[in-house]
């Protein structure tokens, strides 16, 4: 790990003693509609849903059919190929609807809520959960639903509960745009909780627990914690995000496996050990220039994107599980995200100017500083919409997207033409498998070229999956 924190400084810097990282390479993107204020807890909605397409490399296979009545807890679904990976209701009620797209997939999984029963599970003391095997903790957490929250690296699949991974990171961090972090997502009542879920991670590796929080954090959740190595983090994003952490911290060496998954998840695992019961409430933010009110909700998980986003603009509008930069598009009549904690609401229309390029656009954001307002105006918030404001061409390599990508040794226009030629080998060597979604999106959001790297990105991963 050492010879890790040694990399260039111009992407990242670090004080051995103490693992203090500091991302030099990123861009947080200043647009309009941050949600603020207190959390404003929501009455329980009509209905529930889970999106089983979010869940990578799951093929669901169900349980509770469409008339079922359900226990808050109770099994609606479980993995195909590992079958002890379940999938909770997360409220009282009768199953409405498994519906389908394309080939059959199952797109939508609806529960009307209906009742207040819920099943309980084994609970556990501190010492106990400190006493666990792997054995026992792999149950636990498999049982309760949980166990879709960790996720692997290379290539962000929901963890094989029979691998032993090289080490575990926690992520307490979160810098994309207009998302809830630690401040929002965990409660100063979370540390028993939190504590008590990375003691159960620790049981499932052999290796190490990494633990990564903002620099200068002051959230009493996150103070004093044992039985992990703490990392701090500081910069752009993608500095907060757990795929760049991972490989800052302790990459996946050789054939080995790196879980990772998020400090508020860590603590639902808790929740779930100490208390015996599944949790299923979720705050959400409702952001961006589309809300009326920006906002963050306490409800629970899966309510309806309408339920939590609240008043929006009477405008054409784009609705976003998720960031701009690699959230999914949905629509106002689906359901919020198992693992995206936002919701963004963007106005579609994209106003045009006659000869507009010919103004010093005082208003408009440029990262390229192609307009005087890229001289001065620093962080303020602007309503940026989805135009691409030109056509697409060829790619040019002209040294720009090193300014955005915090993974050491990735040359993205090598890759990328790599990827688009096919060559899965030679992507492999340049690091397509390193390399983090989040840091393709913000290729993508400055390329002059208007090319779509995210999704040249997860075009070869997945072939990349198809030919192992």
């Amino acid at each position: 790990r050492d010879e890790i924190r040694d990399w260039s400084s111009d992407v990242c810097s670090s004080d051995l003693r103490m693992p203090q990282h500091v991302v030099k390479r990123g861009l947080d993107i200043p647009i309009a509609g941050r949600a603020t204020g207190a959390i404003v807890d929501l009455p329980v909605p009509d209905a529930v849903a889970y999106t089983p397409t979010e869940f990578a490399g799951v093929i669901p296979r169900i349980v509770a059919k469409p008339g079922t009545k359900v226990r808050a807890g109770d099994v609606l679904f479980h993995d195909k190929t590992h079958t002890e990976m379940v999938f909770l209701s997360p409220v009282c009620g009768t199953v409405r609807e498994v519906r389908r797209g394309e080939r059959r997939v199952i797109t939508d999984y609806i529960v009307d809520v209906d009742g207040t029963e819920t099943a309980s599970f084994p609970t556990f003391t501190a010492a106990q959960i400190q006493g666990m095997s792997r054995e026992e903790a792999r149950s636990a957490i498999l049982a309760g639903g949980l166990w879709a929250a960790i996720r692997t690296r290379p290539l962000s699949l929901i963890a094989d509960p029979a691998v032993v991974p090289q080490s575990i990171v926690v992520s307490a961090t979160e810098t994309g745009p207009l998302q809830p972090g630690a401040d929002v997502l965990l409660d100063a009542t979370d540390k028993d909780a939190l504590q008590a879920g990375l003691v159960a991670l620790k049981a499932l590796t052999d290796g190490t627990v990494f633990f990564t929080s903002p620099a200068g954090h002051s959230h009493p959740a996150l103070q004093g914690l044992s039985g992990v190595e703490e990392h701090t983090f500081k910069g752009p994003h993608p500095a907060g995000d757990s795929v760049v952490q991972v490989n800052l911290v302790d990459p996946p060496r050789g054939a080995g496996q790196v879980w990772y998954v998020s400090a508020w998840d860590a603590a639902r695992i808790g929740k779930l050990l100490l208390e015996g019961v599944f949790p299923a409430q979720r705050v959400y933010a409702a952001v961006g220039a589309g809300c009326k009110n920006p906002r963050f909700v306490r409800t629970v998980l899966g309510a309806p994107v309408a339920h939590v986003a609240g008043e929006v603009i009477p405008e054409d509008v784009r609705w976003i599980r998720g960031s701009v930069l690699t959230g999914d598009a949905t629509s106002s009549d689906r359901w919020m995200s198992y693992y995206r904690n936002a919701i963004h609401v963007l106005p579609n229309e994209v106003k045009r100017e006659l000869f507009g390029w010919t103004m010093p656009q005082l208003g408009r954001y440029s990262f390229h500083r192609a307009f005087l307002s890229g001289f001065f105006g620093g962080g303020k918030p602007r309503d940026l919409r989805p135009g691409i404001f030109g056509g697409h061409r060829g790619m040019v390599p002209i040294g720009v997207y090193r300014k955005v990508v915090a993974t050491p040794d990735i040359d993205v226009p090598f890759l990328f033409k790599s990827i688009s030629a096919g060559d899965i080998e030679e992507s492999v060597e340049l690091g397509m498998l390193d390399m983090s979604e989040e840091e393709a999106a913000l290729c993508t959001f400055i390329c002059p070229s208007k090319i779509e790297f995210d999704e040249m990105l997860r075009s070869g991963v997945r072939q990349y999956i198809k030919e192992a």
